[in-house]
């Protein structure tokens, strides 16, 4: 499989690191081509942007076909989101015991 070609394998100590959100491969039959498909998400190495990346593969013995589409937002904008449309919850020090520290 190609997954090395795509844009978002890890090569050297300053490599981004993905998140994995869903993987999975699926081989029909003997004589058929595996299908292989990943879907990542990740920070820009300068954290301006939020990438989701999704890769698609085909491979069998004589021919494979791979193509991935790379979605990505400001982290600013995607942030500013998450605050408007998000579900909010709020947690708050007077539920958790108090210590008092004399001097």
């Amino acid at each position: 499989m190609k997954v090395t070609n795509s844009s978002y394998s890890a090569e050297g100590d300053d490599a981004t690191r993905s998140l994995i959100l869903t993987q999975r491969t699926t081989a029909p039959g003997h004589d058929t081509s595996i299908l292989f498909q990943q879907t990542c998400l990740e920070l820009a190495s300068d954290q301006s942007q939020i990438v989701m990346r999704r890769y698609f593969e085909r491979y069998s013995p004589t021919s494979d076909h791979w193509v991935e589409y790379i979605h990505s937002v400001s982290t600013a904008e995607f942030i500013h989101w998450i605050m408007t449309q998000g579900r909010l919850r709020i947690e708050c020090s007077e539920n958790t015991p108090q210590t008092h520290v004399h001097a």
